[in-house]
């Protein structure tokens, strides 16, 4: 007769606090009890919390950070290459209320403006973008002056520093007028700022995915761009690649083929 063996006790532990996590007894992005705390409330050693904590870690549930303890992960957002969804589209498609915190709302540096191809005066807006209201990206648009003058009055309070609310951008654009037809984005990886490890709650060195997408009308207008920056374990981009497939010209080769027909 085979004996069945014995599930070690760390996975044991480790299965019930991922069934906490996963069935909403910890919230996203808080803090768990300490190694302490878990010992007691389970009657295990501190060395088989710290492994049922390790292997929740791996799998993406927990996060460790430095000197606070070990939190909850937050929401993985997953993005589908070849769809133009704004960040609360695509919160909201994955099941999430999107919402965000205006940290400031000036007058953009001109040279910047004309390093992100906005050739024209601009308004920067800086906004901590929340998921059901933790904070999960920060987000640096910049919005031609002359298109902010259409936004309702509504969508206009909401761009007031220390302000929180639902507001959209895309949705914003749309009620002045502007119908999106396409954009461009740009995906890189570095460090996270120090401006950024405090607004995002992250450790000190921390991994950061930085997308650029610059947003274009139906006419070609830029109507704005914005550099999106997220803890990089909480970020997927997803594509399906096919072989043999006819591509559409690049919208900005075709703005450059545009220019050189008028002549400019």
């Amino acid at each position: 007769m085979q004996t069945m063996k014995r599930q070690p006790r760390y996975q044991f532990l480790a299965d019930i606090l991922r069934q906490k996590i996963t069935s909403g007894g910890f919230q996203l992005g808080s803090r768990m009890p300490s190694e302490l705390e878990l010992s007691r409330t389970h009657g295990v050693s501190r060395g088989t919390v710290v492994k049922a904590v390790e292997l929740l870690v791996a799998e993406g549930l927990a996060v460790r950070k430095q000197g606070s303890g070990t939190f909850v992960a937050g929401v993985n957002l997953r993005r589908d290459l070849g769809r133009l969804l704004s960040f609360t589209e695509t919160v909201s498609g994955q099941g999430y209320v999107a919402g965000q915190r205006v940290l400031s709302f000036s007058t953009a540096d001109t040279k910047i403006c004309t390093s992100l191809k906005c050739f024209e005066p601009a308004m920067r807006l800086e906004r901590v973008r929340l998921v059901d209201g933790l904070a999960a990206a920060l987000h640096l648009s910049f919005v031609p002056k002359a298109i902010l003058a259409q936004f309702s009055e509504y969508d206009a309070q909401s761009l007031v520093a220390g302000d929180e609310s639902k507001f959209s951008l895309y949705s914003a654009l749309k009620t002045a007028g502007y119908e999106i037809a396409s954009a461009s984005e740009i995906v890189t990886a570095r460090l996270a700022t120090f401006h950024e490890q405090q607004v995002l709650s992250l450790n000190d060195p921390s991994a950061v995915t930085v997308v650029t997408r610059q947003t274009y009308s139906i006419d070609d207008r830029l109507l704005e761009v914005t550099e999106a920056i997220y803890p990089a374990e909480q970020y997927t981009y997803e594509t399906t690649l096919a072989r043999h497939t006819t591509h559409p010209v690049p919208l900005r080769i075709r703005r450059y083929q545009n220019e050189l027909t008028n002549g400019r």
